[in-house]
């Protein structure tokens, strides 16, 4: 995910929590954002100064937001951002990973394995299917499901046993790739590393 998408995430995300109960206090809204309580602090300010929000006191050490009319137009504009940015992604990142499916054929990896799970793989998974790609698994430590989009998923692989100049791992989740990447380069494997995930 870019910066630019994710900061339109956390600013949406936090009109909406405002919109749900706007009776709260910063810690609950920087736990609902996922972000520091700085941060979230930082963002409060930043939308009472454009006058996006008003506040007021309440007891308990919480605040009554209200999210001004200009507020409303300023979130009318941000999904549109949003949709725009995120359609944009698919599309780029679709289009990455149907290129270097593409090439592989020409190669002789006959595995193909995914790593990790979430939006990433859904968008490997159909443009695998888009240039006739099979797909041997899902490799994802933490997960404990048999399959994810009708891929079998397993969290343990024997990497002694796979083939290293027959099998390929493409990099498919934002969070865990950092932590995958050199091990399977140490373990001498092919890695696809897609031009997003920012990982050279």
């Amino acid at each position: 995910m870019t910066d630019k998408r994710k900061n339109i995430e956390v600013e949406l995300k936090l009109f909406n929590k405002i919109s749900k109960n706007n009776k709260t206090t910063q810690r609950s809204i920087s736990k609902e954002l996922d972000v520091a309580l700085g941060f979230a602090n930082s963002l409060i300010k930043k939308f009472l100064k454009k006058g996006l929000l008003k506040i007021t006191e309440a007891p308990m050490k919480r605040y009554i937001y209200y999210i001004t009319p200009k507020g409303f137009v300023e979130k009318s504009k941000l999904v549109g951002q949003f949709i725009d940015s995120s359609l944009a992604f698919y599309k780029k990142t679709k289009k990455e990973y149907e290129d270097k499916f593409l090439k592989i054929k020409e190669q002789n990896f006959n595995k193909v394995i995914l790593v990790g799970t979430g939006e990433l793989s859904e968008i490997a998974v159909l443009s695998a299917s888009i240039t006739n790609t099979k797909i041997y698994c899902i490799f994802d430590e933490k997960l404990k499901i048999s399959s994810f989009c009708g891929i079998k998923v397993t969290n343990k692989l024997n990497f002694s046993k796979l083939n290293k100049k027959k099998t390929i791992f493409f990099l498919s989740d934002s969070i865990n790739s950092q932590k995958m990447l050199p091990k399977l380069v140490d373990e001498g494997f092919d890695v696809f590393k897609p031009k997003f995930l920012m990982l050279d």
